[in-house]
């Protein structure tokens, strides 16, 4: 087993509760005690995978087990509310990354997000928003995206760890508390339904009557791979941006999904996050599969980074104490803490380590054949 965060690896064990159980448990804790069981488990299922891509978000390992502990401490409380994830932990634990990630170049810790993210400044100011700018998915996968938000969250809890992560279908089955020929099942009409609203997402938008009228072609076209395209679907395709946005994500069901649907929930830095966790969970070298030091509870402060900078020359923590820190600080305080709300003041952290920027090329895709570009 590799080092990478404080998970076990979810694919070498079985699961006594669903993520919607936990949940479940959460939304009911009191206060009165610590909410340790539920936030060890979460914290034991996806603290792995969530630093993994706030490493490529960030400018060393410290900040990113930081952003990985803002991320989790706001989604618990979003639980507490009663308006956090259930069943779809992963990529919604992803997306908010990102989210407080981009904060961050608004604030006091723009420093530690990776440079390429770090909005600069002028002579009058600062320029504002890059790093929101630049972790936004691409035009051309948003359709995905947004059919990826309408699908129940066993739905997505199945493509995400099937397609993008590549994880074996036990995972996701053990997490929703299914049996693999059951999760087989429901992954197959997953897919079918995230087809659907892709579709039903390209009528909506849907400005032309034009587009409109090759709607049924279009979706005929694609199913069948691409090829033989109808002269007047070509004609209109050549013409219209929607339209050829529509079938580059309609073909990439043809086995290319995983890679697009990445690309269309997180935006930055998707392909090094894909090829991170394909290539073994953070067993490819990469920085974010190094296992994170001396930051537990850094989120917890009153958002000064003192204990961030007290910790800076500390050993790396054992995996049982880093899982312990974490724990007792987020069951026993996360219902009223700051979390990744909290402002951080200015001067107080330490410059982190540089790191490598994510790797530009993005996975290979199947694209629409046209005779002029779009």
């Amino acid at each position: 087993m590799n080092d990478a965060g404080l998970s076990n690896s979810p694919s070498a064990r079985r699961f006594d509760a669903t993520d919607e159980q936990l949940s479940a448990e959460l939304k009911k804790w009191t206060g009165a005690s610590p909410a340790l069981h539920p936030v060890g488990e979460l914290l034991d299922r996806h603290w792995e995978a969530a630093f993994s891509y706030a490493r490529l978000c960030t400018d060393g390992e410290r900040a990113a087990g930081m952003l990985t502990t803002a991320a989790f401490t706001r989604l618990f409380g979003e639980t507490l509310r009663q308006n956090g994830p259930t069943a779809a932990w992963r990529p919604h634990l992803l997306v908010t990354v990102r989210r407080i990630a981009a904060e961050w170049d608004t604030d006091g810790r723009r420093d530690l997000l990776h440079p390429t993210l770090r909005s600069e400044g002028d002579g009058d100011g600062v320029i504002a928003d890059r790093a929101a700018a630049l972790m936004l998915p691409p035009v051309n996968r948003r359709m995905l995206s947004r059919a990826f938000q309408r699908l129940p969250e066993s739905a997505r809890c199945l493509l995400w760890h099937v397609e993008v992560e590549a994880e074996p279908l036990a995972v996701p089955a053990g997490l929703l508390g299914l049996e693999e020929d059951g999760a087989r099942g429901e992954l197959s009409r997953s897919r079918e339904r995230l087809r659907e609203e892709c579709l039903q997402v390209h009528r909506e938008l849907a400005t032309d009557d034009e587009c409109q009228r090759y709607h049924r072609l279009l979706d005929v076209t694609c199913r069948r791979g691409g090829v033989d395209v109808d002269p007047d679907l070509r004609t209109h395709l050549d013409g219209c941006r929607h339209c050829t946005h529509t079938a580059d994500q309609l073909l990439q069901f043809e086995g290319l999904l995983g890679a697009a649907l990445a690309d269309g929930i997180l935006g930055w830095a998707a392909a090094a996050y894909v090829e991170i966790r394909v290539a073994g969970h953070g067993e490819s070298g990469d920085p974010a599969g190094k296992k994170p030091r001396g930051y537990a509870g850094e989120a917890f402060t009153d958002g000064s980074f003192a204990a961030a900078s007290a910790g800076a020359g500390a050993r790396p923590a054992t995996r049982g104490r880093l899982r312990s820190g974490l724990v007792s600080r987020i069951g026993a305080r996360f219902g009223d803490l700051p979390g990744a709300a909290a402002p951080a003041g200015p001067g107080s952290r330490p410059r982190p380590a540089s790191t490598p920027a994510p790797a530009d090329a993005r996975a290979p895709r199947r694209t629409w054949t046209r005779t002029s570009a779009p």
